[in-house]
């Protein structure tokens, strides 16, 4: 029963990921279709370097936004149904390990959305959501490192790759070198970090090469 409803709710996460912002406020705010515009991908940096930087960094925000409030909302309820639950032990479906499973269904509803034919974006920011989630600190860092590439630099593309992979770095010196997490998750956890960054970049490898950069 909890590994249905463990299913259940990766599914919901896959179908919440779907939901693309790029695409809601191209058309809401200037009337166009994304597909048609750019790269043709439903992400922020479409956005943000064919339509409008602005627009581009709230598309950023939201997506960010909506992929850690997700996760704090379903823990909240999950726990709020765990007090109440004399039957079942619901706190297996708010383990990290679970967790961490979707925000990886978001993940892959942002990249490859069945409700758009699998054309989604590359899932920049939905990742640095679920990640702040876990690692808050790690991910801030990140943020800072990301900003000083892309607006001082110019660097869109090396930016993202820092993204993917500077807060898995982040994560195992602040594991292996302080206290920091090592009491709230489980001591594998970092090594499933690994994995997901390489799930992201496995993501946008794919996004790529529909694109022809590859």
């Amino acid at each position: 029963m909890i590994f249905l409803v463990a299913a259940l709710l990766f599914l919901i996460a896959y179908l919440y990921g779907s939901y693309s912002t790029a695409r809601i406020i191209a058309k809401n705010f200037r009337s166009l279709n994304i597909y048609k515009v750019g790269t043709g991908l439903a992400d922020t940096e479409n956005i943000y370097t064919n339509i409008s930087k602005p627009m581009g960094v709230l598309v950023g925000a939201i997506d960010l936004s909506k992929a850690y409030l997700f996760l704090l909302v379903v823990e909240f309820i999950l726990r709020l149904l765990d007090m109440h639950s004399h039957f079942l032990d619901i706190s297996i479906l708010y383990s990290p390990n679970l967790m961490l499973l979707y925000g990886i269904g978001m993940l892959i509803g942002h990249c490859l959305p069945v409700t758009h034919r699998f054309r989604g974006g590359r899932g920049i920011f939905t990742y640095m959501g679920f990640f702040a989630y876990f690692a808050f600190l790690p991910m801030v860092i990140t943020a800072a490192v990301a900003v000083v590439l892309v607006m001082r630099f110019k660097q869109i593309r090396f930016a993202q790759y820092t993204i993917v992979i500077l807060p898995v770095i982040l994560f195992q010196f602040f594991f292996y070198l302080t206290n920091l997490y090592q009491g709230s998750l489980p001591p594998y956890f970092n090594s499933i970090l690994i994995v997901n960054a390489f799930l992201m970049g496995g993501l946008n490898f794919v996004v790529s090469k529909r694109l022809g950069e590859f």
